[in-house]
C-alpha cells in the first residue's frame, strides 16, 4: 500500500512542478519586462561617447537572444498545433522510369537530329566539329597535346599571360 502512496506522490509532485515552471516564468518575466524599462529609461540619459561596459552589453544582447529564442519556439509550437497536415494531403515526387521502347525512341530522336545537323553551330553559325576531317578533330581534341589548329576564318591568338593558353579569334 505504501508503494502506491509513493507512486501517487511522485506524480502529484510531478503536476505540481510542471505547474510551477510556467508560474515561475511567467514571474520572470514580469520581473524582465520591469527591468528591461527601467534599463531603457537610464541609457537615455547615457551617450555614446560615455557609453556602457562591453559586459553589460553582452548580458543585455544575451539576455534579448535567450527571450526571443524561448518566445519564437513557443509561437511555433502553438501555432504548428493546430495546422496538421495529413500523410495523403502532402506531395509526393514520383520518378518516372522509361520503358525500354521509350529510351530507344529517345536515343533515335538524339541520333536523327544529329545527324540533321547542317555542319554549323546552331548559336553562333560557326562550323562545328562535325565539318572537321578525322585529322583535324584529332588535333582538336581536348586530350590533344595540340591547340595549334583553329576553324577555318579564325586565327591563333597568344595568351594574355605568360604560360597561359592562347585562344582563337575571328580573322
Amino acid at each position: 500500500m505504501t508503494k502506491k502512496t509513493n507512486e501517487g506522490l511522485a506524480d502529484l509532485a510531478d503536476v505540481a512542478e510542471r505547474d510551477h515552471e510556467v508560474q515561475m516564468a511567467r514571474s520572470d518575466l514580469y520581473k524582465l519586462a520591469k527591468y528591461s524599462i527601467k534599463l531603457h529609461e537610464m541609457l537615455k540619459n547615457v551617450s555614446e561617447a560615455e557609453g556602457i561596459e562591453g559586459w553589460q552589453q553582452a548580458k543585455i544582447t544575451k539576455a534579448a537572444d535567450y527571450i526571443s529564442s524561448v518566445y519564437h519556439s513557443l509561437d511555433y509550437d502553438m501555432n504548428m498545433e493546430s495546422v496538421k497536415v495529413a500523410e495523403d494531403a502532402k506531395p509526393k515526387r514520383h520518378i518516372k522510369s522509361l520503358s525500354t521502347s521509350e529510351v530507344k525512341s529517345y536515343k533515335g530522336s538524339l541520333a536523327s537530329r544529329l545527324a540533321e545537323a547542317s555542319g554549323l553551330c546552331l548559336d553562333c553559325g560557326n562550323p562545328s566539329y562535325t565539318t572537321l576531317s578525322e585529322e583535324e578533330l584529332d588535333e582538336a581534341h581536348g586530350n590533344s597535346k595540340e591547340y595549334d589548329k583553329c576553324w577555318k576564318g579564325y586565327e591563333k591568338v597568344p595568351g594574355k599571360k605568360r604560360g597561359e593558353k592562347g585562344s582563337c579569334r575571328k580573322k
